[in-house]
């Protein structure tokens, strides 16, 4: 009989009071047992961390929102948030999941099987079923590898799908957690050191994951395609990949993407100066 491994469930919230219980409970209901849940709140406003506390097979963190005047957005600080939690986990294998998101009740039972029967791969992105908070249909999303040579990185599915081996995170985390890229999330980061520096890939074609797409949400609203921040955030995509191809002695080509997104940005850069 295979042994069941220990799966630490990973949240990080800020201001998420409303959806806080959803998704723990997603996590208690789930069909595989053997799981830990560690909540860590980002110095939130409201009362999520004080709901979550009141679980009793939760065990909730407050972590202290440091001020960076570079940081105009929340990526970052969910990413630092994320790693506390990972820090608190005792588990071989971590889920992440945003507070506003919640799992399908066979989820873990999904990731421990894929990983047992794959003893080589560390990680692993399942599907999302996307709704929005003015619609009752949900959509799905379709993700394709993209592991050809003509794509610098994967198309991927969003943070709260991602199950990673916890010693695999240990190996990467220095690549993973400095604050030089600001506007890069975690499962960017996850995606594209798996697919151009591990060769370990992995996208799973069962939707598990419920993604909440808030309108008002900071993701949709301030980086909306072609923005500003979009433009920004796209240049810093290349900055990263640059950066952990040089590390692992890897050549990074620039290609028409970067010099585009490049004069713009100058650009952008020039029309803040005046």
């Amino acid at each position: 009989m295979l042994k069941k491994p220990l799966v630490s469930i990973l949240i990080a919230s800020y201001n998420k009071e409303k959806l806080v219980r959803r998704c723990i409970n997603s996590c208690l209901s789930q069909t595989y047992k053997n799981f830990e849940i560690i909540f860590v709140d980002n110095d939130s406003l409201d009362k999520s961390f004080e709901i979550a506390k009141k679980f009793k097979n939760v065990r909730a963190f407050t972590k202290k929102r440091k001020k960076y005047k570079s940081f105009k957005f929340n990526t970052f600080y969910q990413l630092d948030t994320y790693i506390l939690a990972y820090k608190k986990s005792r588990g071989s294998i971590l889920c992440f999941l945003d507070s506003d998101d919640f799992y399908k009740k066979n989820k873990l039972k999904e990731i421990v099987n894929f990983f047992l029967k794959n003893k080589n791969k560390n990680i692993v992105f399942d599907k999302p079923l996307i709704f929005y908070s003015k619609k009752k249909n949900y959509k799905s999303h379709d993700f394709d590898q993209f592991n050809d040579r003509k794509n610098l990185w994967p198309k991927f599915p969003p943070q709260s799908c991602i199950s990673i081996r916890k010693s695999f995170f240990k190996k990467i985390i220095n690549e993973i957690k400095f604050k030089k890229f600001p506007l890069l999330t975690l499962d960017f980061r996850l995606a594209t050191l798996s697919k151009c520096i591990y060769k370990d890939f992995n996208i799973i074609n069962k939707f598990l994951t419920y993604y909440f797409q808030d309108l008002s949400g900071e993701s949709y609203s301030k980086f909306k395609k072609f923005n500003i921040n979009w433009w920004s955030r796209r240049f810093e995509a290349h900055s990263y990949l640059k950066y952990i191809l040089k590390k692992s002695n890897k050549k990074y080509v620039k290609n028409f993407d970067y010099y585009i997104t490049s004069i713009i940005n100058l650009f952008f850069n020039i029309f803040r100066s005046n």
